[in-house]
């Protein structure tokens, strides 16, 4: 298993989803990079990224530079809400500190069900499942 990611047009829905472990800033960043650079990405209005068991390995200053990439694609940038599951604490407080530098609606959860619910795609949550299981 690796750090992958998967769009789902017909549904404005693209998935991210980080391999557990250590994670360094530039495997994130370079998972934000290609997601964006998919000639599909104009297509995603709700966005789900999967990091459970993920342990940040990085200085929280580098923060700023994944802003920088979200905010360098912005033009091809639809999305109306992002939503983040992680299941660990240090990992939670980067990922909030990373939501209030910017601009848009992210929101974050530790489980599926929370996601679904946050993410009110017109799937049941069994379809839900069976497409994040990239």
């Amino acid at each position: 298993m690796s750090n992958r990611y998967k769009i789902y047009p017909e549904f404005n829905f693209g998935v991210s989803k980080l391999e557990p472990g250590v994670k360094s800033f530039e495997e994130l960043y370079r998972l934000a990079k290609v997601f964006r650079e998919d000639t599909d990405f104009p297509k995603v209005y709700y966005q789900l990224t999967d990091m459970r068991g993920c342990f940040f390995n990085f200085d929280i200053s580098k923060l700023s530079s994944m802003a920088s990439l979200i905010e360098e694609y912005q033009s091809l940038d639809n999305q109306k809400l992002g939503v983040y599951i992680i299941n660990k604490p240090v990992e939670t407080a980067y990922v909030q500190l990373f939501f209030n530098s910017l601009k848009y609606k992210r929101e974050s959860c530790s489980t599926l069900e929370k996601a679904h619910s946050l993410l009110k795609l017109p799937v049941s949550f069994a379809e839900f499942n069976k497409m994040i299981d990239i």
